[in-house]
């Protein structure tokens, strides 16, 4: 597949099983709605002329628009697409028949769990952690260590090139990256306090600069306030934002000057 994607000058992402598989059940429903009864309450004009479906549509198209503009790519905004998109397909299923809409919800469900988006094969510097190896995050007195706290459902492998993109240019053996999925190591996500929610979660990924093994302050993204909750003033998660918020241009000139003086 890789090498058809080539040929037709396709990115190699598109040939994932994940986006194929859910992009045709997503547009599987354009069929299934076509063998709807005409009468249904899903076409009847409901409010200021316009059907339930169109408020559903409507309200997607919206909310999906906004997001595009938060991701950094297209790889990193299908995964939010499909699950608008389901979150859609099963409202108005649930107005024209509960049958379809159950069989969606299983369908849904399955693919929840068996299917998730391959990570970015590129070679990179960055750190594999877990519960077990955390420590070498917390006990690392001499480094610096960004870190990315993620999970599986919640957009990883989209953000994962720009990361790793990160990594290669400013890893260093004074600045490390590294990352963790907290969705199998839960403990980790309750310490940092971040949502493992699977739903509407602006959480994740989570990024937490970590100097000297203890988290740095006012260096983590989504910003939190003291009360717990995200504060309004969201960042793009970018790689030219998170260049500028971390500082990672300085750090890497910071890391560079203290090797030098020390194998001097």
């Amino acid at each position: 597949l890789h090498s058809v994607s080539s040929v037709m000058g396709l990115p190699a992402w598109v040939w994932d099983p994940y986006i194929i598989i859910n992009l045709l059940v997503c547009l599987s429903y354009l069929y299934v709605r076509f063998h709807f009864d005409e009468d249904s309450m899903l076409f009847k004009n409901d409010m200021m002329g316009f059907t339930k479906e169109m408020q559903v549509g409507g309200s997607c198209l919206v909310a999906l628009y906004v997001k595009y503009w938060k991701s950094n790519s297209l790889a990193e905004f299908f995964p939010t697409f499909f699950m608008y998109s389901k979150v859609a397909i099963l409202i108005c299923t649930a107005v024209q028949s509960k049958t379809i809409c159950a069989w969606y919800a299983v369908t849904f469900l399955v693919l929840f769990f068996v299917l998730h988006q391959g990570e970015d094969k590129t070679p990179n510097k960055v750190v594999h952690l877990n519960t077990g190896n955390f420590g070498s995050v917390e006990d690392d007195r001499e480094s610096t260590w960004l870190v990315q706290f993620y999970t599986t459902w919640a957009n990883a492998a989209g953000f994962s090139s720009t990361f790793n993109a990160l990594s290669n240019k400013y890893g260093s053996k004074r600045l490390k990256f590294g990352k963790v999925d907290i969705g199998r190591f839960r403990t980790l996500a309750k310490k940092f306090n971040i949502s493992l929610s699977a739903v509407m979660n602006n959480e994740l990924p989570t990024l937490i600069l970590f100097e000297k093994g203890n988290e740095v302050k006012n260096q983590r993204l989504p910003v939190k306030g003291k009360d717990g909750k995200l504060k309004e003033n969201y960042v793009i998660l970018t790689k030219e934002n998170l260049i500028k918020y971390f500082k990672l241009e300085e750090r890497a000139k910071q890391a560079a000057a203290q090797e030098a003086k020390k194998n001097k």
